[in-house]
């Protein structure tokens, strides 16, 4: 089974630019900086994730998520009894990078290491502790579940429709956070492709989060209800480098953990 999700790959113009920025929205410094051959990459470690900054020529924005598991051996054969594709220019004996033909044009990878992030360090309320969800925007939600629930393992938490919200929305829990599949209602199933839509960040405390943010000149939205009962969100709207981002809060910290 896939562990939690290792990293998310966000891919920038400028790497030191672009971790001054998150910097600034998380709240902390950088872990690590690497360079490996022309490849520049930034880390930043959260509670659950690690945030990983590459530098590129071509930015996309969020890139891939680099998903946790105990044995990767095991999932390469997985993988091949399955009918998905490995790139093996990308990967190692830890890294498995899967095809994105195979993944429905989505970056996504398996990795082992020997330990979990975890940033355990003492930190002022305002910053942001962790990922709750990242989202997937697909064309095809049956098509997407089948990949991430029967192919990856995940576990599909729920299943939801809503024409109000012009949305099928569908759950898999990785770890302590969620992997969301985003179908918009209103558009034909045609695109045999899926792309990132966005990722949201826990705070424990959304109002000094907001202010915070605001004091260091991020563009932000006001602090609104969320979709689920006992939150609140608000959007950040600059220094993201091309990703939707959501910040989220609660009363009630038991809701930041999906059951």
């Amino acid at each position: 089974m896939i562990i939690g999700l290792h990293a998310v790959q966000i891919s920038v113009a400028d790497v030191d630019s672009a971790a001054a920025d998150y910097q600034r929205i998380l709240g902390k410094s950088p872990a690590s900086k690497h360079v490996d051959g022309e490849i520049t990459s930034v880390d930043f470690v959260l509670d659950n994730t690690i945030l990983r900054l590459v530098a590129s020529s071509a930015p996309l924005g969020l890139e891939r998520l680099d998903f946790l598991v105990a044995d990767v051996n095991y999932w390469r054969s997985r993988l091949g009894r399955i009918g998905i594709a490995v790139d093996e220019t990308q990967s190692d004996d830890t890294l498995l990078v899967i095809e994105q033909l195979s993944a429905r044009g989505l970056g996504l990878a398996l990795t082992q290491v020997e330990s979990s992030p975890s940033d355990a360090s003492s930190e002022d309320a305002s910053n942001l502790r962790g990922l709750d969800h990242a989202v997937i925007a697909s064309s095809n939600g049956d098509l997407t579940a089948a990949l991430l629930g029967a192919k990856l393992q995940l576990d599909m938490r729920l299943d939801l429709t809503n024409p109000e919200w012009d949305a099928r929305l569908i759950f898999f829990r990785c770890g302590d956070l969620i992997v969301e599949v985003f179908q918009s209602l209103s558009k034909d199933i045609s695109d045999p492709s899926d792309t990132f839509f966005g990722l949201t960040w826990r705070t424990a405390d959304i109002e000094s989060s907001h202010t915070r943010l605001t004091d260091l000149g991020v563009d932000v939205s006001t602090v609104r209800q969320g979709r689920k009962l006992g939150t609140e969100v608000f959007t950040i709207r600059s220094h993201t480098h091309g990703v939707p981002t959501l910040v989220l809060g609660t009363t009630n910290n038991a809701a930041l953990n999906p059951s």
